[in-house]
């Protein structure tokens, strides 16, 4: 019984969920990807971020999945465009991540833009975006996002962009 305890122990506190609880503000001055939060610290740590993430959802007439709040994650790395400071990230379903939410989120503002990508594979914007604010939540390794070869492991952050 104590084995079993210890190793529940181990893998909850190994957990990027409940690893480091932060706010969105505190996000956005990180200056490396390795330094950056997750997805699950902010989603855990920020009311508002949480609250506009579940607001998006509403918006569409859907619930949030189960899976938003402890899913595979990436870390919200910071990019500055024009006068708009936004995190960006992303989450997916655990063993299905065709399954997923990318997010832009601007912290002063509190607010959230979203792709989420259904189970069938269709996609749904959340939120309303800009043309912009699609772009930039279009996969990085497309040619056409603005992100394109910008994100390396060594971009010095938050990434500006035009």
């Amino acid at each position: 019984m104590q084995k079993t305890a210890l190793i529940l122990a181990t893998l909850l506190a190994a957990s990027p969920l409940w690893a480091k609880p932060v706010t969105a503000r505190q996000a956005a001055t990180c200056k490396t990807q390795a330094s950056c939060a997750y997805f699950g610290d902010v989603y855990g740590g920020d009311r508002a971020f949480r609250t506009a993430v579940q607001a998006v959802f509403r918006g569409s007439g859907n619930k949030a999945p189960a899976w938003v709040a402890a899913g595979v994650m990436s870390p919200l790395l910071p990019i500055q465009q024009g006068r708009e400071l936004y995190l960006r990230g992303s989450v997916c379903q655990p063993h299905n991540c065709p399954h997923q939410l990318w997010v832009l989120y601007q912290p002063r503002r509190q607010q959230l833009v979203a792709r989420y990508t259904r189970e069938d594979g269709s996609e749904v914007w959340l939120g309303r975006p800009s043309a912009a604010q699609k772009a930039l939540l279009q996969d990085e390794n497309d040619p056409a996002s603005p992100l394109a070869g910008k994100l390396t492991d060594s971009t010095p952050l938050p990434l500006v962009l035009p």
